[in-house]
């Protein structure tokens, strides 16, 4: 499974093989047109790993607050994968936020917290809680992709 979170300078990523085996994850950085940047390297991923399911945020699912181009992002992203017979799963933060509940996380910092307890390897990339003043840490797309992916698992 290939999951994909991304922001504003590019996009995290995950690898997993089921709910307990994390493969590989990571962030890939773009410039210039951003989205025919971050398809090109979606390509890369997907021709690397051949993953059986895509999952993705759904952009107007409750709790998205996803801008227009990031919208239109997750959207040429859904086509490319449909084009490749990928099956796509998508996922709203409503959606994220219930499936991380009962491991008491009730927002990102604590998502991010539970799944660095998870798989012990992400500990050291797990960023500092936010201040509300500074821009989210770009290492936390990581964290977001990987509870999109064990969201699938447990839904």
């Amino acid at each position: 499974m290939l999951a994909i979170d991304p922001y504003t300078k590019g996009f995290g990523f995950a690898v997993l093989e089921g709910p307990e085996r994390l493969i590989d994850y990571g962030v890939k950085k773009v410039k210039g047109d951003k989205n025919f940047a971050c398809l090109k390297k979606f390509t890369g991923l997907i021709e690397r790993y051949q993953p059986e399911v895509i999952v993705l945020e759904n952009p107007t699912g409750k709790g998205s607050r996803r801008g227009q181009r990031v919208q239109q992002l997750l959207k040429e992203l859904l086509e490319l994968a449909a084009s490749k017979r990928i099956k796509v799963r998508s996922f709203s933060r409503l959606q994220i936020r219930k499936a991380f509940y009962s491991s008491c996380a009730f927002n990102k910092y604590q998502v991010a917290s539970s799944i660095a307890k998870q798989f012990p390897e992400l500990a050291l990339r797990l960023p500092p809680v936010r201040k509300f003043w500074v821009n989210e840490d770009e290492r936390m797309s990581i964290f977001d992709a990987i509870a999109l992916a064990l969201t699938l698992f447990q839904s």
